[in-house]
């Protein structure tokens, strides 16, 4: 399941949310040593200028003294490309495809450079420095770049949430308007039904309908609870809880249904508690509608729910507590992931489309994260929550 975009966080994937990227192997390294680029604008470079120097008569000094001095554009082009490692190895190649030039006078090798041995000492120092100079500068400004890359990223997630937030409090109050001005014509009715349900006998043929009648009335009361539980959230009856007991909490509510259908249910829990502020129940519920979710994705066949929590988990710099679900049912379609906890957005023809967008509103008055992805088993769901 690709990343869902908590409203309050960057999009991130749940597997890098512990982990900063990893720089080039070192088979990748190699490959871009010989890569076209370097090949072009450093090892030929290298070999044309050695030749020409070593091709040249000691009497032109003025073309020795140019030579030596193009030695440096190499050497920065691969700074510039690879950074200090591609600097320091294109000055060491170049020092040593100028030392023999410069020190050993044998045969027809000697004095070929006219310039004294000092200078041509610090001439190869030269080299050298400047590969690392430019090639620090040049990881420097990467770094820089990346950082760059990185806030304009938040930027752009921050302005999305800001849009989203003002949708979903819009929307809300929407919502809740039409969820009271539904709500009262239903109490009417199921005041009604009451009075005429018992002058109906059970054996009537019209008793068949009148059933339907009052599983629809009973089925539209729950729908508009649901929309007034998106628009208007429970208040947080904040308390410290471990967050084993909501695991364990999740794994008796959905024990029976599962064990029905085939899945089993695994967890994986540390030794110790793994404590946070929070509302069991609303935790629970959050838990439990991720976890329903995942036996309707896995469907008809036989499958695996693994519920865990880990504690201290990094996130962005900040140790969480997390409590993961994963299951083995099929991923997450790429198109859906964007609007996975959009209001009224559901994959489940029988479903409102609130269960996420209510859930994550949950955890975010928690101070949390509710992310998403096609990691794990297959599907991952990971409740964050900070540490109490």
């Amino acid at each position: 399941m690709g990343s869902a975009e908590s409203p309050n966080k960057p999009p991130t994937k749940l597997a890098a949310l512990a982990s900063p990227a990893e720089g080039p192997s070192d088979g990748r390294a190699w490959q871009d040593l010989w890569s076209f680029k370097m090949v072009l604008g450093v090892w030929i470079p290298i070999l044309a200028i050695g030749l020409l120097h070593y091709g040249v008569d000691a009497e032109h000094s003025w073309a020795h003294n140019v030579l030596r001095r193009l030695y440096h554009l190499p050497i920065i082009f691969a700074a510039f490309g690879l950074g200090m490692r591609g600097g320091l190895l294109a000055a060491a190649v170049v020092s040593l495809t100028y030392l023999p030039h410069a020190f050993l006078h044998i045969g027809h090798l000697a004095h070929i450079d006219p310039a004294g041995p000092v200078e041509k000492a610090l001439e190869i120092v030269l080299y050298n420095l400047v590969g690392a100079v430019a090639g620090y500068l040049a990881d420097a400004e990467r770094r820089r770049r990346a950082q760059l890359r990185k806030a304009l990223d938040e930027q752009r997630s921050l302005q999305r949430q800001l849009v989203r937030a003002g949708r979903v409090a819009a929307l809300g109050e929407v919502v809740a308007g039409i969820a009271h001005e539904i709500k009262n014509p239903l109490h009417a009715l199921s005041g009604t039904a009451e009075i005429v349900d018992p002058l109906i006998d059970e054996d009537a043929p019209q008793r068949r309908m009148w059933d339907i009648h009052l599983t629809e009335l009973e089925r539209l009361e729950r729908i508009a609870d649901r929309f007034l539980s998106f628009a208007s959230p429970s208040p947080l009856e904040a308390q410290q809880l471990d967050l084993r007991e909501v695991a364990e909490r999740l794994v008796e509510l959905v024990g029976a249904d599962a064990r029905k259908k085939e899945i089993s249910v695994v967890t994986d829990l540390p030794d110790g508690p793994v404590l946070v502020q929070g509302d069991r129940d609303q935790l629970a519920q959050v838990a439990l509608n991720i976890a329903l979710n995942a036996i309707r994705a896995i469907g008809k066949q036989p499958g695996t729910i693994r519920v865990s929590v880990e504690a201290d988990r990094p996130y962005h710099g900040t140790p969480m507590q997390s409590l993961r679900i994963e299951n083995d049912g099929p991923p997450i379609p790429p198109e859906e992931l964007e609007h996975l906890f959009d209001p009224f957005h559901t994959g489940n023809e029988e479903g409102t489309g609130l269960g996420l967008s209510i859930s994550q509103r949950i955890v975010e008055q928690h101070d949390g994260y509710l992310e998403a992805a096609n990691a794990g088993l297959g599907v991952t769901f990971a409740i964050l929550l900070p540490k109490s």
